[in-house]
């Protein structure tokens, strides 16, 4: 019997698969997903299910979502992965359920899955664990972010009322595709016949296919670039502000989430609110209000200040940069960054020594593979000769150098690199 948060990270962690191990489950991972939620008596079932799959801003979308419809309807959260803490996968639209939610539901997921004939992995357990404490602690709605894809993942086991589709980038190609095309079939087939597909604002290559999907199942389309009008992003010291119309109505958020594309995050919710009937104001102010970790998440400590984010992509770090360097001198800034083993670490770094001058490589904490030499490597290959680069390997070592050289330490790159530093 499981009695405290600690041990129920422990034991999701026990069920991690090998790396040699992967591609086979993954293949039979919606039949054994299958036989899993039928043992919890199919929870999934149990509330109305909202689907995101995309490459990047499926869980800022998610928690925008599931923080506007908590405003009139009891909303479960499942996001992947945390930061700096388990519960966060699983949560009321953003907030923590009651300690004994979690432990009692672990307890009961652990007896009924006792006898199984085989092992689930790691992120099969978490998605079932999310469907069965949404249903024990009485939720009406829950909003599924995908882990990995869509077609093959593990969450493609609800019966969502709409799906939401977000831009799409080249990510994990040995697995998806290597082309975007590829990688956009993977993410449509999380769509369900006869439901609302929202699609944001994505590129045409992307659309065509979440179209086709669509339009096969017999599904209503709305989408960003058919129905958003007007939209304009604007950052300012204390706030991002975003403004659009949908239909002739207006909608301006005033937001501590940063960057262009967390404006279309909003917007592509408004989107998916307006089409659910649950866009009130309350919802308004409740998605004004929110704070995500590690999306431009700003701390002050010592008389400097730290901003972490959790860019991984291309064009998020992009977005990160273009916010951050309307509000910070980047000539006072240092960068600690890393990257996991897969990503597309190159472009990552070309932004990121095409607007600093002091860049601390180091390693994407210990949960998945990450390979800071090689990332140094490449940094001194593409750096100028008035640039600095370091390879410190230990993350809070690499920190604490930083506050050494900076006034403004950015930490970015990995959902596992920002998840090193809850405790500063």
């Amino acid at each position: 019997m499981l009695k405290t948060i600690s041990e129920l990270d422990d034991f999701f962690l026990s069920y991690m698969p090998s790396s040699s191990s992967t591609g086979s489950l993954r293949d039979s991972r919606l039949e054994r997903m299958d036989v899993v939620l039928k043992r919890l008596g199919n929870p999934e079932r149990s509330y109305k299910t909202i689907h995101l799959a995309g490459s990047k801003g499926k869980g800022t979308t998610a928690s925008i979502l599931a923080v506007a419809i908590n405003c009139c309807h009891k909303c479960g959260l499942y996001r992947s992965p945390h930061v700096y803490d388990v519960r966060e996968r699983f949560t009321l639209s953003g907030a923590f359920f009651p300690e004994s939610d979690y432990i009692d539901t672990a307890n009961e997921m652990m007896e009924r899955l006792s006898s199984l004939e085989f092992r689930p992995t790691t992120f099969e357990l978490y998605t079932a664990y999310a469907y069965l404490l949404f249903k024990n602690a009485g939720c009406e709605y829950a909003v599924i972010e995908t882990g990995l894809g869509g077609r093959l993942d593990a969450t493609n086991t609800i019966e969502s009322i709409m799906e939401i589709l977000l831009p799409i980038e080249m990510e994990h190609t040995d697995i998806l595709g290597d082309t975007i095309e590829k990688i956009s079939v993977e993410k449509s087939k999380i769509i369900k016949r006869n439901s609302i597909v929202v699609i944001s604002d994505v590129c045409n290559e992307a659309y065509s296919i979440f179209e086709k999907e669509a339009q096969s199942l017999g599904c209503p389309i709305h989408s960003f670039k058919n129905e958003i009008r007007g939209y304009e992003h604007e950052e300012q010291a204390e706030c991002s502000i975003t403004s659009f119309s949908i239909n002739e109505e207006s909608f301006t958020y005033r937001t501590k989430l940063r960057s262009v594309e967390i404006g279309k995050n909003y917007a592509t919710a408004t989107l998916a609110l307006k089409c659910l009937g649950l866009m009130t104001s309350d919802a308004v102010r409740a998605m004004e209000a929110l704070r995500i970790e590690g999306r431009f998440e700003e701390r002050k400590v010592d008389g400097r200040k730290i901003v972490l984010d959790v860019a991984h992509t291309k064009h998020s770090m992009e977005n990160l940069v273009s916010a951050f360097n309307m509000i910070y001198e980047r000539n006072k800034t240092v960068v600690v960054y890393s990257s996991v083993a897969g990503k597309n670490y190159e472009a990552m770094l070309s932004v990121l020594l095409d607007n600093f001058n002091q860049l601390i490589i180091t390693k994407a904490g210990s949960f998945k593979k990450s390979e800071p030499e090689i990332l140094y490597a490449k940094a001194m290959e593409m750096k100028k000769p008035d640039q600095r680069v370091y390879l410190i390997h230990d993350e809070k070592t690499a920190y604490e150098h930083a506050l050494l050289l900076g006034k403004v330490i950015l930490i970015t790159g990995s959902f596992y690199l920002v998840g090193e530093f809850g405790g500063i």
